[in-house]
């Protein structure tokens, strides 16, 4: 596991990536010698490395090539920060892909900058220590994080995690199953929700966790855009209370879009339009069995958590 070098003299700049199944995000943060971290700069990009795999089959090499120029597009970014270090986080996609483990030297050769592929637990530590950095919450919450290859949920007091569950189905994932579907009408939804169901069928609800943190792209993504945003904007969104039922009002208005209409009301993140309405179906399922009334929105997520973990 990465630790923060002792010798290193604090204050000090750190870039972090999330590299996922659909996006990669970077936070740059300035790291105090209190422990106080300040982001400096955060950005998404999203070449979808896992498009077309199933099961656990090999990565394209067109989303390799992708995935790769996105990072290092995002690393120029960070030329004027002058971060002290590096890291990038691999999560579901580099465990299950065959070449996963081939596709993170790669990208840690070309990049030049250490790339580690977080075990499960690790990722849902990270995930869940990120997600509630920085809100107001009771001692218990139960975090739930869509992504594109998969789902997590994570119970925890404190800081401390009691439970972690982990299903097989991401916005991605539950897209690709269903090729065919041109767009969203009352069979193509049932479809989505039945197979959402299934997927998901083993989560029972938990009484004594009545709020749930929402982090990952569909959660902020519906956040930003129930904001009217144009361009994104993580402390906006970072702490917003919502409820279930206004989050169905959302993908619901998403479903009777076509892909360019989707694609324009997210102009801060027209990449995402395709998997939204999935996403959003996943979300809500998950939260419904849950039986949850009151959610947060979460912008802070495995990346910050990486930064308190290793690094404060």
């Amino acid at each position: 596991m990465f630790r923060f070098p002792r010798f290193v003299k604090l204050p000090a700049t750190v870039a972090i990536f999330d590299c996922g199944t659909n996006s990669v995000l970077l936070l740059i943060a300035r790291l105090q010698p209190n422990g106080k971290i300040t982001a400096l700069h955060q950005t998404i990009a999203s070449p979808r490395l896992g498009e077309g795999l199933t099961g656990k089959g090999k990565l394209k090499l067109k989303a390799i090539a992708r995935t790769l120029r996105a990072l290092k597009k995002l690393k120029r970014e960070t030329g004027r920060f002058k971060p002290d270090f590096y890291l990038a986080l691999g999560t579901n996609i580099y465990r299950r892909a065959k070449d996963g483990q081939t596709a993170a030297r790669y990208f840690e050769k070309e990049l030049g900058i250490p790339f580690l592929i977080l075990s499960a637990a690790e990722e849902a530590r990270l995930e869940f220590l990120g997600a509630t950095s920085g809100l107001k919450t009771p001692s218990k919450v139960v975090v739930v994080d869509v992504g594109g290859g998969s789902s997590e949920i994570i119970w925890g007091r404190g800081k401390n995690i009691k439970k972690k569950v982990s299903f097989e189905v991401g916005a991605v994932r539950l897209k690709e199953a269903f090729p065919a579907l041109k767009g969203y009408t009352g069979d193509a939804l049932q479809s989505l929700q039945a197979e959402t169901a299934k997927k998901v069928s083993k989560l029972k609800q938990t009484k004594d966790y009545p709020l749930a943190v929402l982090t990952g792209g569909t959660a902020t993504t519906l956040a930003a855009f129930s904001f009217g945003l144009k361009k994104y904007k993580g402390e906006k969104v970072h702490g917003l209370k919502t409820t279930p039922k206004r989050l169905k009002k959302l993908v619901d208005k998403f479903s009777r879009l076509s892909l360019f209409e989707r694609r324009r009301a997210l102009s801060f993140d027209p990449a995402r339009a395709d998997i939204i309405v999935p996403g959003g179906i996943i979300l809500l399922e998950i939260l419904n069995r849950l039986g949850v009334r009151k959610v947060i929105i979460s912008d802070h997520g495995l990346r910050w958590g990486a930064a308190y973990a290793y690094f404060s």
